[in-house]
């Protein structure tokens, strides 16, 4: 795979691409009046305890306040426990987590121990706020490197269960036992597979020199705060990507450019061989054609290849998407046409999960399969396209009515809500009240002001196709209504006006 990073920085707005063979894959957008407060590190305060949900409210800094559990204010919690609180809303573990002892589920703790309003405590950010609810936070922080994460609290090793090498596997825990024993926990990457152990146990030791700042500054500080931002999102997605498959990451500005080299030189890297300054006239995204896949993120309606397509309807709680032959007739029976289809959606629909950034409960409605080999074609099509995504995704099997779930693990909003805000005149439904019905809305106006108030003269002011339709389309029962009513109707056009709004103003 040949991965690029392109990274547009525009006055308040930073836009970081993830290309992979060419082909947009990730898109984040961060602006700053907003920021980006996942991961970041906060002294926060303890406004309101909820014994009955045992949780409490925090005052971080943030637009409102953020949400913490009784088990994240736990001192002596497990990994498993930490793990349970951090996916609580997800069906399956992260491989990257590595691998460890099970133990049996704890009873949740009495928040009330552990929380008492007005007190001050140090968190982190683990999801971001997303639609009406806060972000969601935790006292158990973990500071992300390229080949490992320190886990300051949770005196943990582990070890990802992508590394399959038995010799590397022993290698890394016996270096995550010399961590334990200084009192740290550690959780030994994929990428860790790569490198030389001095070169981790040099990010370690900045790991810890960072704790032990971060420790420093909240004992320094009053109030809330902002402790230790999180890495910048480009490094994040440097952090994460093998240096084979890293072929370049391509900037605007001057100062990610420098932020992308010192990254680079600190793991011992040639920045000359990856890091390059975009200088042309030219647009950066324009150049490498994203500009224009940007625009059509905002469809609803997503074409496939074969003439069938995808329509995907996003909500707060859950996104639908359905699958539709669309102009696709397929040369043989209708079995191996409508498998065909589901195919291509499957692989459609893990791209566009990704791009998307859609999280939580996605509900899929393939078109209906008799053949249950199939159907276990089309989920194993879908899981191994889904296995390209870092977030961490579940697939389950069709329901009796034909509909397959997933799950995508959510820490920020969908692109969809990033880039969009509900429409002034629709407020977000989508839809406009019809011509007709605003007409025949119109006449109860007219009716209801002569009954009730003897009017005798009345002006209608609406938008030019509402008065046309008055005028044209429904003249005859227009022309009725001022009859029987014995009533005058001047029309008036508006321009201005939305469609389906009005307004009947009387003499």
């Amino acid at each position: 795979m040949n991965r690029q990073i392109i990274v547009n920085n525009t006055y308040g707005e930073k836009r970081v691409a993830i290309l992979e063979d060419r082909k947009l894959v990730e898109l984040h957008v961060i602006h700053s009046e907003e920021g980006r407060c996942l991961s970041n590190i906060y002294s926060g305060i303890i406004r309101r305890v909820l014994p009955g949900m045992q949780s409490a409210f925090v005052e971080f800094g943030g637009t409102r306040t953020g949400f913490i559990h009784a088990n994240d204010l736990k001192l002596d919690i497990t990994y498993e426990e930490y793990q349970k609180n951090l996916d609580s809303d997800e069906c399956e573990s992260d491989p990257e987590e590595g691998d460890s002892e099970k133990h049996e589920s704890r009873k949740t703790p009495d928040i009330t121990q552990y929380a008492k309003e007005g007190s001050r405590i140090l968190v982190q950010v683990v999801k971001e706020p997303i639609g009406q609810k806060g972000a969601k936070l935790t006292t158990h922080i973990s500071l992300a490197g390229r080949y490992c994460v320190l886990l300051p609290t949770i005196t943990h090793i582990g070890v990802s269960r992508k590394i399959g090498d038995r010799e590397k596997r022993e290698e890394l825990k016996e270096f995550g036992q010399k961590v334990q024993k200084k009192g740290y926990g550690i959780i030994l990457r994929t990428l860790a597979a790569e490198t030389d152990i001095k070169i981790i146990e040099k990010e370690v030791v900045f790991l810890i020199k960072k704790w032990l700042s971060i420790q420093n500054t909240f004992q320094k500080s009053k109030g809330t705060a902002l402790i230790e931002p999180a890495i910048d999102p480009m490094l994040d997605f440097v952090q994460n990507t093998s240096m084979d498959e890293l072929s370049e990451i391509v900037v605007d500005n001057k100062n990610d450019e420098k932020a992308a080299r010192n990254y680079l030189a600190f793991y011992g890297e040639n920045p000359d061989d990856k890091v390059k300054f975009h200088n042309l006239v030219y647009p950066i995204f324009d150049y490498y054609s994203i500009e224009q896949e940007i625009n059509s993120l905002i469809n609803k309606k997503i074409w496939l290849k074969s003439g069938g397509f995808l329509i995907i309807e996003q909500t707060e709680a859950l996104t639908v998407i359905d699958v539709n032959t669309g102009k696709f007739v397929g040369k043989g029976d209708l079995e191996t046409t409508v498998f065909k289809t589901n195919c291509e959606a499957a692989e459609e629909i893990a791209y566009h999960m990704r791009l998307r950034n859609l999280a939580g409960i996605i509900v899929v409605d393939f078109i209906d399969m008799r053949n249950q080999v199939n159907k276990k074609k089309v989920i194993a099509k879908l899981e191994k396209e889904l296995e390209k995504d870092s977030a961490k995704c579940t697939v389950f099997y069709f329901t009796r009515l034909g509909l397959i779930q997933i799950t995508r693990k959510r820490t920020t909003e969908s692109n969809i809500s990033s880039l969009t805000e509900p429409c002034p005149h629709c407020h977000g439904n989508g839809i406009i009240r019809s011509k007709e019905t605003v007409v025949f809305q119109i006449f109860r106006e007219i009716k209801k002001q002569v009954e009730l108030y003897g009017t005798k003269t009345v002006t209608v002011i609406s938008h030019p196709d509402i008065s046309s339709a008055l005028e044209l389309t429904y003249s005859d029962e227009f022309a009725k209504l001022k009859k029987d009513l014995g009533v005058i109707v001047k029309t008036e056009t508006n321009n201005m006006f939305q469609r389906d709004f009005f307004s009947v103003e009387r003499k």
